[in-house]
């Protein structure tokens, strides 16, 4: 995540997830502060210069199993390379691209192939969602570039979207948002699992942050958005137990 305020974020995230972040004076210095639960590497607050006019937001990382390979194909599809892959000590390789639309995104590949994540766990990163308004084009380019396989969910005039695997084990889906005029914007949204959707929005609140959109049941879950104490968007979900 991109913060202009660490400080704020830390204390943020550490009480809503029960985060605990590697916040000694070097990784200050540095800029970067990863992120824990319990002994597990979830996410990571990068320091954000107020002068660069960079917004605060969350950052969409998708794994991969070359992230060189990864890069050059983003390239080679109709992409660009932002960032040239570059070793996160301890952690992996790290690249950044965007797509046609020219929606950013990062990619990445750990040292560790292992389990990276528990699944649905309160605090946990449950789902990526990418906003487009240039569908086609950006579908093919995840199942060219990134080999995704994607599913069509629905592809009705009214709502066209499809997700990276199928039913529960899906990853990310990407959202046709070209019908819902000029407020509508293209982009990544993050979503975090947590137990209870309307106890963490209160919670939210108490930390400073803000409610974009009130908890409302869906077939995935409870549901809301939500505002950081430093103004990032993102999303909660209390998962149903078909999910689970």
């Amino acid at each position: 995540m991109l913060t202009s305020d660490l400080g704020s974020a830390v204390e943020f995230y550490s009480r809503l997830f029960g985060w605990r972040f590697d916040d000694g004076a070097e990784a200050r210095a540095e800029g970067y502060l990863p992120a824990y639960l319990d002994d597990q590497l979830v996410s990571g607050l990068v320091r954000n210069d107020r002068d660069s006019g960079a917004l605060d937001v969350w950052t969409t990382y998708l794994n991969v199993a070359d992230v060189h390979a990864a890069a050059f194909a983003a390239r080679l599809h109709g992409g660009k390379i932002h960032l040239k892959p570059v070793e996160i000590p301890e952690q992996g390789t790290l690249a950044m691209i965007s797509d046609p639309e020219g929606i950013g995104v990062g990619l990445f590949q750990a040292f560790d192939a292992g389990d990276l994540h528990s699944a649905r766990r309160h605090g946990t990163r449950i789902w990526s969602e990418l906003h487009t308004k240039h569908f086609d084009a950006v579908a093919r380019f995840y199942r060219e570039a990134l080999g995704w396989e994607l599913s069509t969910v629905s592809d009705s005039p009214e709502f066209r979207y499809c997700t990276l695997g199928q039913g529960s084990e899906a990853l990310a889906g990407i959202y046709d948002i070209a019908g819902q005029g000029p407020e509508a914007h293209a982009g990544w949204r993050t979503y975090f699992a947590v137990d209870d959707a309307d106890a963490s929005v209160a919670l939210a609140e108490l930390l400073g942050g803000a409610v974009i959109r009130e908890p409302q049941d869906s077939f995935f879950g409870r549901m809301a958005v939500l505002h950081d104490s430093t103004g990032a968007e993102f999303s909660i979900i209390q998962p149903t137990r078909h999910r689970a």
